[in-house]
């Protein structure tokens, strides 16, 4: 895998994703508070809606494409703690792609019922406790790659610190996605790794006594 070209994808998809969200999607976010100009935003602005939910998509999968590539690169896939960190990748983006469908799916389809008041919170309440779960587990994956990529690989430690900072920033993410702000602090540290990963031709050897 050409984890520069990863890291790429990762980073574009990330940045049109996180711009969208605060310039576009702004008014549907807003959970808390009065529901009304909410709601009149979501019936009037669904395929705005949809298609920034797309992108959430397109930027999971840049995700978990930069993530694997560097556990193909560094790290030994015989390791049982490879197989785990695998395992919890694969769990928090079906956890979190299935809030973001949720959302998707489930947001236009009460907006114009009567128990629409009742209805949204429910959605609402299924989609985050997916994503936050989701983003929980993927960020606990990332921190232990991070920590075995400082013991493992010739990447300089301190922007797989960054990295690491991505992680820990996602781990409180069940608690707090109502206000979602350690989200865009977590998406500024993965820019920036992404960033020095796609600058790279290509990237440092992986050491020959790793096992």
């Amino acid at each position: 895998m050409k984890t520069p070209i990863a890291a790429r994808f990762s980073a574009f998809t990330l940045l049109a994703a996180l711009l969208y969200a605060l310039l576009v999607m702004a008014p549907g976010l807003r959970i808390v508070g009065v529901s009304f100009p909410r709601q009149v935003w979501l019936l009037e602005n669904a395929v705005l809606w949809k298609l920034g939910l797309w992108l959430w998509l397109a930027m999971i999968f840049g995700w978990l494409w930069l993530v694997v590539s560097l556990l193909w690169t560094y790290l030994p896939s015989r390791r049982m703690a490879s197989m785990l960190q695998c395992g919890l990748l694969v769990i928090g983006t079906t956890l979190a792609i299935g809030g973001i469908t949720v959302w998707m799916a489930g947001l236009p389809a009460i907006l114009g019922v009567p128990s629409v008041n009742e209805l949204l919170p429910l959605v609402d309440a299924l989609a985050l406790g997916m994503m936050g779960a989701g983003a929980c587990v993927g960020g606990s994956a990332i921190v232990w790659i991070g920590v075995d990529l400082l013991r493992y690989s010739s990447l300089a430690r301190s922007w797989v610190g960054v990295a690491i900072g991505a992680g820990l920033l996602l781990l409180p993410s069940p608690w707090l996605l109502t206000f979602p702000w350690h989200l865009v602090g977590a998406a500024i540290c993965w820019l920036v790794w992404a960033l020095y990963l796609a600058r790279m031709p290509r990237l440092p050897s992986a050491y020959s006594e790793m096992g």
